[in-house]
């Protein structure tokens, strides 16, 4: 449990770091960078996001949850990557043209061919990553994401400020790509990996063939959303509802920073060990909505003054749109951790069938929406949110028989604290009649009341959660404090 606990700490401050830095990134290139020209990378970063997705059949989530890992699947896993990357990166230097056409934005052809260039290196990046993982090595983890990501920000602040526009996101990409690369050679020096072998491509196909095919599911369904949305909406529609998207995950990137990192190897972990894997569900999923419902809350109320002090006074019309996608977010209860508990049981194929259903049911819905306009695409998150979280909770039970008594139970005191910590901005904006022209100064002043009510629930409602802030507590006392 130490074990798990640090390798959290150290992937927390980790993501707590790299998010904010990508916040104030955003913050700085929002000043260069506007709706209609941002709504051009969405979609070469959608292309390239569902070219990641196709790695993921060489997945290094297969070297995180093997019982067993020789050599010998060490090396199939990469040679599998290095096959799918190459032919992958082929396939995009030669069809980004047509995708350009298909798109109608020809600048994405240019954004193919400089991304290209960062995914290349993705067949030496997997398996190390998912080594250094699998061992728990989130510091050494924290050290390469934060470097990658100073790299990102620099060439994208620069050559944003530049002029060259959408292109700063490609380039920028392929830089901290090539960047992390080396520095996970420096750190996990393993070269002996990277020797050609396909002596088990039948046990690490088998696995990755619904694990990776459930995350490529996911990518070309989003990938298809965007083409039609980007048809059906122009540019600067799209680049508003990408950055309100981005903004309402706030929280969750924040918040809940290490819980994705490290579900996985410590969910994997526990199964190895024969632990009790429904209690251990239950518990996560307490500790996670304490946190996200509050946060989500609050982005809904001070989403006016955040935008206009993170995106500047071009970007006003996300506001809104941020209120309606972190409303939506609030339904999904257990973020994070539905799917890296599937997989750590190895039900492959109920990963992939859950795919399957939320892929079924979200696309139509956004193809739907997307005729009636930006918003009615934006309220269209309820229903997709809702349906995915249920699906996702069933699939979940299926592997992991946990009561639904008992995780109604935890997540009722975790709403009951939610709402205290709530109320007094709550009582603000409803005396002040909206949020539409709340003040910064104020938005700060609800944080922090927000925050402090959030203790005091705890307390109050017996929340497992208050057990980690008091151990947290004492934690940082006898570093501050040592004798």
């Amino acid at each position: 449990m130490r074990g798990i606990r640090t390798a959290l700490l150290f992937a927390t401050a980790d993501k707590y770091l790299t998010a904010a830095l990508s916040l104030a990134t955003t913050a700085v290139v929002s000043r260069f960078v506007f709706p209609h020209e941002f709504g051009i990378a969405v979609l070469g970063g959608a292309t390239i996001a569902v070219a990641g997705a196709l790695r993921e059949l060489g997945s290094a989530a297969y070297i995180v949850q093997s019982p067993e890992l020789t050599e010998d699947r060490l090396r199939t896993v990469f040679t599998v990557n290095l096959l799918i990357t190459l032919t992958v990166a082929a396939a995009l230097t030669a069809g980004a043209p047509g995708i350009a056409a298909l798109l109608g934005q020809p600048g994405i052809a240019t954004y193919l061919h400089i991304a290209t260039a960062g995914y290349l290196t993705g067949a030496i990046v997997f398996p190390l990553h998912g080594l250094l993982t699998r061992e728990f090595a989130f510091r050494k983890l924290a050290a390469i994401n934060l470097a990658s990501a100073f790299v990102n920000s620099a060439v994208l602040i620069a050559l944003a400020a530049a002029g060259f526009s959408f292109l700063s996101f490609a380039a920028a990409q392929a830089v901290s790509a090539l960047a992390g690369m080396v520095l996970l050679l420096w750190v996990r020096p393993q070269f002996a990996i990277f020797r050609p072998k396909l002596t088990a491509w039948r046990d690490v196909l088998s696995f990755s063939l619904f694990s990776g095919g459930s995350a490529l599911l996911h990518r070309a369904s989003e990938y298809v959303a965007l083409m039609i949305l980007g048809l059906l909406l122009p540019p600067a529609a799209l680049g508003l509802l990408r950055r309100a998207s981005q903004i309402s995950s706030f929280p969750e990137r924040t918040i809940l920073a290490g819980v994705s990192a490290v579900a996985l190897p410590a969910f994997s972990e526990q199964v190895r060990q024969k632990g009790d894997l429904a209690a251990s569900y239950v518990a996560a999923v307490a500790r996670l909505t304490v946190l996200i419902w509050p946060g989500l809350g609050l982005m809904v109320l001070i989403a006016h003054p955040l935008i206009g002090l993170l995106l500047g006074p071009g970007w006003a019309e996300a506001a809104p749109l941020v209120q309606i996608l972190a409303g939506a977010l609030l339904l999904n209860f257990p973020p994070g951790i539905n799917y890296p508990v599937i997989i750590a049981t190895g039900a492959t194929r109920i990963a992939f069938g859950l795919a399957l259903v939320q892929v079924a049911t979200a696309l139509p819905i956004v193809v739907v929406a997307a005729q009636f306009g930006l918003y009615a695409v934006a309220w269209s998150m309820f229903a997709i949110v809702g349906i995915g979280v249920a699906a996702s909770t069933v699939a979940v039970r299926m592997v992991v028989p946990f009561a639904w008594r008992v995780l109604g139970r935890e997540m009722l005191r975790s709403l009951g604290v939610s709402l205290i910590a709530l109320a007094i901005p709550l009582v603000v904006v409803a005396h002040a009649g909206g949020t539409a022209e709340m003040a910064w100064s104020t938005a700060l002043a609800l944080v922090a009341a927000t925050g402090a009510a959030w203790l005091a629930g705890l307390r109050l409602l017996a929340h497992p959660a208050w057990d980690d802030v008091v151990r947290a507590a004492h934690a940082v006392a006898r570093r501050l404090f040592p004798k």
